[in-house]
């Protein structure tokens, strides 16, 4: 996996340099144009804590459109695998706890809508901070090893809320590259009693983007 992330560093870092030099002299001002694209990364499984290998490949589309200087509405289309692992012990008498154990293993389609904020940091290269809401559709719902006490009857439709941070390089104006770094936070997979309360064990990954876009806007002649 992590000879995978480099490589990706290195194609993202080699197109970087070879086109930096075909790069406009001018200030790129996207406002007011549409960028599509396309982002790859890791995909890290945060809610998995039993041991299990929490890493994995993920790619998506994306559609960004800059309605002003420094502000943009991005969708895109993304596949990563997720999953959940829990193993509380509970404790008997009238103040105890029932606990519970399970592992649920699974992969979503999601659609996350960003609403971003980019701030210049020299000449075309930017940062930004983007927050959303991602609609997820489970392609894959496996649930394995549950206490009887707990149930596996859970929608295969859910929403995440989605946030990030990451750096954006215009090469022209048609053409950016960008790095970023962003955290989904979706439903509960299980809910385990104890004597402060109740504790939901949600879905949550962190993943790693290395994207392309490009405007396809045609130039006046």
């Amino acid at each position: 996996m992590k000879m995978k992330i480099k490589l990706l560093a290195i194609i993202v870092l080699s197109l970087f340099t070879n086109e930096i030099f075909s790069q406009t002299s001018e200030l790129v001002k996207p406002k007011g144009n549409w960028y599509f694209g396309a982002e790859i990364g890791r995909n890290r499984a945060n809610s998995l804590s039993l041991g299990e290998d929490k890493n994995s490949f993920q790619g998506g589309v994306l559609a960004e459109y800059y309605f002003a200087k420094q502000w943009s509405l991005s969708g895109r289309i993304k596949y990563f695998k997720t999953g959940v692992s829990f193993h509380e012990s509970g404790s008997g008498g009238w103040f105890g706890s029932s606990g519970g154990y399970g592992v649920f293993n699974g992969a979503v389609i999601a659609a996350p809508i960003n609403i971003k904020w980019e701030f210049r940091l020299y000449k075309n290269l930017k940062g930004y901070l983007k927050l959303g809401y991602a609609y997820n559709i489970e392609t894959k719902s496996e649930y394995g090893n549950y206490s009887h006490n707990l149930s596996t009857d859970y929608s295969k439709y859910y929403g995440a809320v989605n946030a990030g941070y990451g750096f954006n390089y215009f090469i022209n104006e048609k053409m950016a590259v960008y790095i970023d770094f962003e955290a989904y936070s979706g439903a509960s997979k299980g809910i385990t009693q104890s004597f402060f309360g109740s504790h939901s064990h949600n879905v949550e990954n962190s993943l790693i983007n290395f994207g392309l876009k490009y405007n396809f806007k045609k130039e006046n002649l």
